[in-house]
């Protein structure tokens, strides 16, 4: 019997009729909303994951060039970051309905091969952070996902504690031992915030 995997055209379908379930909803309208209003192409929010009753935000750097096809930011976009992403969560302990994923440059910038976002757009797209953020009612712990969104983050002026995650990049896993170790942990240590195992933030420092 032959399985289909994930990024199939019947699970993009799938994805796509979900895109306004309950939980996404006021996400997916808001990301339509301000498709129209900026002028820049914003992703949708994944339905697999938890949406307004996330309570971690995975906060990432700019939507990579598959989010063109799939239409969302999501673990299960056929990459390799997203495929590291994925794997790291279900070691960590964490579910996906208790994360949604978010950019610090949320448009698509990188259609036609990798962009790396730009002081000016952090602050361009700061606004839009704050924003998410009061649309998260429990949200409690942001991971920041690479060097790009640790650099934005101060720029939102949110106080959510916060921690430091190493970008889960195929090329930042290979050519940084380290990387996938202090990812992990990073998670790991969200995962016992939330669970009030353990309270406060630590921020895991890259290297």
């Amino acid at each position: 019997m032959q399985t289909r995997s994930l990024g199939t055209q019947e699970v993009q379908q799938a994805r796509l009729a979900q895109t306004f379930d309950p939980h996404v909803a006021p996400l997916n309208r808001w990301a339509e909303e301000q498709r129209s209003a900026s002028g820049h192409w914003l992703p949708f929010f994944d339905p697999a994951d938890g949406g307004v009753m996330a309570r971690v935000l995975l906060l990432l750097e700019s939507p990579g060039p598959v989010v063109s096809r799939t239409r969302f930011v999501s673990m299960d976009n056929p990459d390799g970051t997203a495929e590291n992403l994925r794997c790291l969560l279900h070691l960590s302990g964490l579910r996906r309905r208790e994360v949604t994923m978010w950019n610090v440059v949320p448009w698509q910038m990188s259609e036609n091969g990798v962009v790396t976002p730009r002081p000016g757009q952090y602050a361009e797209a700061a606004s839009l952070t704050r924003h998410l953020l009061s649309m998260l009612a429990d949200l409690q712990v942001v991971v920041l996902v690479g060097r790009h969104a640790e650099r934005a983050w101060p720029l939102v002026g949110s106080a959510l504690p916060s921690l430091a995650c190493p970008h889960p990049s195929p090329q930042n896993f290979v050519s940084r031992r380290d990387s996938a170790v202090l990812a992990l942990s990073a998670l790991v240590e969200a995962r016992k915030m939330i669970s009030g195992k353990e309270k406060g933030a630590t921020l895991i420092p890259e290297e």
